[in-house]
């Protein structure tokens, strides 16, 4: 039997060097350290984007405090303004409803008022009085200032005061109320407390103001010239 030798990097059965090469470990060892790489980047931008988003929600929550704030005091001196407005007035306002033309009737303000408002007939009636505006069986007492409302065109109101004006026992004169044409009567009026009464015609109405004490007619002069009448 003849026994060979074994030469060095001979690939005999006892050979201890390796069958399988080592060139797949740096493809693996790349691999992984990109995944690394990309781990740690995407970690540091989620991070980022929180703080940034976080810095945002506080930026808004903070401008809209401040918003609020700011609106806060701009309504505070809107009011305070107002506040100061009614105060330093000495005259308070009846507005009407819509429906009846929104007129508004500005009298002092520690005067007593009264106002009774329905659809048809006479639909506003407001009675004002320095003193306490008094119903006795049923009927009105004597109010300094009267303002009515009536369902009545300018014609069929007037009507009734034809035959006195003819009389002289009235006297009928144009005057201006609220930039609208009326008329100012004067004089006796028939089984009525009324001394002066002034008649603005508004549309298919009348608005009657009635003064029926002459103590008061200063201040229903003021109350004449202060009404706005929607026309």
């Amino acid at each position: 039997m003849n026994i060979q030798p074994l030469t060095p990097g001979s690939t005999g059965p006892f050979s201890t060097t390796p069958s399988g090469g080592s060139s797949s470990s740096p493809i693996l060892i790349v691999f992984l350290v990109i995944l690394g790489l990309g781990t740690v980047t995407f970690g540091v931008l989620t991070v980022n984007f929180s703080n940034q988003a976080s810095t945002a929600q506080k930026t808004l929550t903070q401008q809209k405090a401040v918003a609020a704030a700011a609106a806060r005091d701009d309504q505070k001196k809107i009011d305070d303004i107002n506040y100061t407005k009614v105060n330093e007035s000495p005259f308070r306002a009846y507005t009407a409803p819509e429906e009846f033309g929104s007129f508004i009737v500005n009298f002092p303000k520690n005067w007593s008022s009264y106002a009774k408002e329905q659809s048809s007939g006479t639909q506003v009636s407001l009675a004002l009085n320095p003193d306490f505006v008094r119903n006795t069986n049923g009927q009105d007492n004597t109010t300094a200032v009267r303002v009515m409302l009536i369902t009545s065109t300018q014609e069929q109101y007037l009507n009734q005061y034809t035959a006195t004006i003819k009389s002289g026992a009235t006297k009928k004169t144009s005057i201006t109320v609220s930039g609208q044409p009326a008329y100012d009567i004067t004089g006796k009026f028939n089984g009525r407390k009324t001394i002066r009464e002034v008649v603005v015609p508004i549309r298919d109405k009348v608005l009657v103001f009635s003064n029926e004490s002459p103590q008061y007619a200063s201040e229903f002069n003021s109350v004449l010239s202060q009404a706005k009448i929607i026309p």
